[in-house]
């Protein structure tokens, strides 16, 4: 009877994860001299408690002429642990009107390894369906072990014409590792 207690409660620690932040960002300090704005540079640090998730201040694509818009707001590089899943999570809150309705514009998330520079899309606001316009919304996206040890860079990208304002705001960086590994799990069970 010991050993099917302990093969229930192995189980469900094996499924177990402790996730440690890495970075985050709330533009609460004012400041985003370490970001890397490129492109046309369409990216402001907007100081208005109605238009950020949480705290007063966020990130806002501004949409104003002459278009067409391609910039990049790009986050300081991080150096991954050498082992885990790493989760990068923000809030977004846009226009749907322009961005999707009448198409204005796209909106990317993307990653790359520093090493190699080529940005990949992880989301783009298409993935979203429908939403509301001007309504704060969460977004996780999860890297898996083949990232770890590289040194990366996060981008939020906008391509558009006209396409009116789009907000960021509660960035986090995190990665996690399993309580119990493959091997250790086989040896748990090789043991009872």
């Amino acid at each position: 009877m010991l050993r099917q207690y302990l093969l229930i409660f192995m189980v469900a620690c094996s499924s177990l994860s402790f996730a440690e932040t890495i970075w985050m960002e709330d533009f609460e300090d004012g400041d985003i001299s370490d970001w890397t704005i490129t492109g046309t540079a369409n990216w402001v640090l907007y100081d208005n408690e109605f238009q950020a998730h949480t705290g007063d201040f966020s990130l806002q694509y501004v949409w104003f002429s002459p278009w067409p818009h391609d910039t990049r707001a790009v986050t300081p590089s991080f150096s991954l642990p050498a082992a885990g899943e790493f989760i990068f999570k923000w809030w977004w809150s846009g226009s749907y009107q322009y961005f999707v309705a009448v198409n204005n514009g796209d909106v990317f998330i993307e990653v790359r390894d520093i090493s190699s520079g080529d940005w990949i899309v992880l989301w783009n606001e298409g993935e979203a369906g429908v939403y509301t316009g001007f309504e704060w919304y969460e977004q996780t996206e999860t890297l898996d072990a083949s990232w770890s040890g590289k040194t990366v860079q996060f981008a939020f990208h906008i391509v558009a014409s006209d396409a009116h304002y789009w907000y960021i705001d509660d960035i986090v960086l995190e990665y996690s590792l399993a309580t119990l590994d493959n091997s250790t799990w086989g040896e748990i069970k090789a043991g009872i």
